[in-house]
């Protein structure tokens, strides 16, 4: 089932500004179409340059929608919710649409790309689909059509929270202060703020003395505040240990004074919206150090995964688990033995390791060997077991890798904290501010060290050009 509202005024601004240019969105039927095909939901077993060419650049979550006559869309922002995909596409300087190499752009640096995931999470929010549900009912239609003509006037964002909308289309009573766009309602209660600090951990490690391992660390801070007054301003500090050499700020704050490890952030209230994003290029060794080895012998697999958390990190964690995944085979566990927690499998192809809410005190080091059997997973109703003679069946898996997800609540890797006690707001003297702070895995994985490494090498560019003019 297909909703959508488009705006012709931004379209008129549009076609103004991009003249010959202009590429319209096409009719509904064509535009999903496009979609589909964009996002692997069509044609997924053939070969589409558009989508599948090696130099495509990767520029999440937005997607360049191939169209008719060598034309495309971009960017269409695109976000998934238990099925159901949520697209817009907001209007951004010529020049970026228009650029054919579209690797150097960073989509953080365009506030029409950030306005518009703000709009779809909360069209998400507003939706509250469920796993059980297939379809947009009637009720949650006429609800979308009420978020987006409330929240989205004439196609300017102005509010994604739906709570908001509610109390702007069903209002407790008149105010008696003129409110700002950003604020329409007059918080009455206990002003409060809450910051969150996300810092995620992504790595790969291969365990090849030829080979170094590769780690990203990066984070962002989330402000939910509810203050009274008309014209509320919020200052607050960020400590960064490592210094603030990454930090990159939301348009929506103000002003930034730096210092070598502080950031003082000034900004006007807003909800869940990120204050800022950082990266942490000093910090190259992973919290937790992966081994992992997978042998194949006909049906039988033989892994062993080693875990070793880091001295210093926090050990305690709301989630620690390792996932063995086999796509398109069932799994079945034949000898496991780990050290700690329990082994698993789930949807049948995915080995699962829960090794519980914290390492063992004196080692902190976890072991698991296990022995499993596959099957491979065909369309008749008896299943083909693999053997050594069927080399597409079993060789690929040995180029596979382990997922290590963690999650752990009150801490972060790099240290970096709001101080509590630095948040001021201008108009309420008394605030209840609280700090939350978490580090999670993102893409956290531990390649098999009996298979190949998968990377790319670096080839010097005088070689590379001796080589072209051979």
């Amino acid at each position: 089932m297909e909703c959508q509202k488009q705006f012709s005024t931004v379209e008129t601004c549009c076609k103004s500004m991009f003249g010959d240019e202009y590429v319209g969105i096409p009719p509904d039927e064509s535009f999903v179409k496009a979609l589909h095909t964009e996002v692997g939901l069509i044609d997924a077993g053939t070969f589409v340059e558009s989508r599948d060419r090696c130099n495509k650049p990767a520029l999440y979550p937005t997607l360049e929608v191939s169209l008719k006559e060598n034309k495309s869309l971009w960017p269409v922002v695109v976000l998934e919710n238990h099925g159901l995909m949520y697209c817009a596409m907001p209007l951004i300087p010529q020049e970026m649409v228009t650029q054919q190499d579209k690797s150097d752009i960073s989509v953080a640096d365009l506030p029409g790309i950030s306005m518009a995931v703000e709009a779809l999470t909360g069209l998400i929010q507003c939706v509250s689909l469920t796993a059980s549900m297939t379809s947009l009912t009637p009720a949650l239609t006429l609800k979308l059509h009420q978020f987006v003509n409330t929240c989205m006037p004439f196609g300017s964002v102005m509010c994604s929270n739906p709570a908001l909308m509610s109390q702007l289309i069903n209002p407790l009573g008149k105010a008696k202060a003129k409110q700002p766009l950003w604020n329409p309602v007059l918080h009455k209660g206990k002003s409060q703020v809450v910051i969150h600090v996300k810092e995620e951990v992504r790595c790969m490690q291969f365990n090849h003395s030829e080979v170094r391992d590769a780690i990203d660390v990066y984070g962002s801070v989330i402000c939910k505040s509810e203050v009274e007054g008309t014209v509320p301003e919020i200052c607050t500090t960020l400590v960064q240990p490592g210094g603030n050499g990454g930090l990159t700020v939301n348009p929506a704050v103000s002003s930034v004074e730096y210092t070598t490890t502080t950031s003082r952030l000034r900004f006007r209230p807003c909800n869940n919206q990120p204050l800022c994003h950082y990266t942490l290029p000093h910090l190259t060794e992973a919290p937790i150090y992966g081994a992992y080895r997978l042998r194949l012998n006909n049906s039988l697999a033989t892994l062993c995964m080693q875990l070793q958390l880091r001295a210093g990190i926090k050990n305690n964690f709301q989630q620690l688990e390792v996932q063995f995944p086999f796509p398109g085979l069932q799994v079945s566990i034949v000898r496991p033995s780990p050290s700690v927690g329990s082994v698993s499998v789930q949807s049948g192809s995915t080995l699962v390791w829960n090794i519980g809410s914290k390492f063992p005190t004196k080692s902190l080091g976890a072991t698991l060997n296990a022995v499993c059997k596959l099957r491979r997973k065909t369309e008749c109703s008896s299943e083909q077991q693999i053997d050594g003679g069927d080399v597409n069946g079993w060789e690929q898996y040995i180029n596979s890798c382990a997922l290590v997800l963690f999650k752990i609540a009150d801490y972060t890797y790099s240290g970096t904290r709001v101080d509590p006690q630095s948040i001021v707001v201008s108009t309420a003297p008394k605030v209840r501010c609280s700090v939350t702070s978490e580090c999670v895995s993102s893409q956290f994985k531990v390649w098999n060290s009996e298979g190949e490494v998968p990377v790319v090498a670096d080839m010097p560019v005088q070689e590379l050009q001796n080589l072209l003019i051979k």
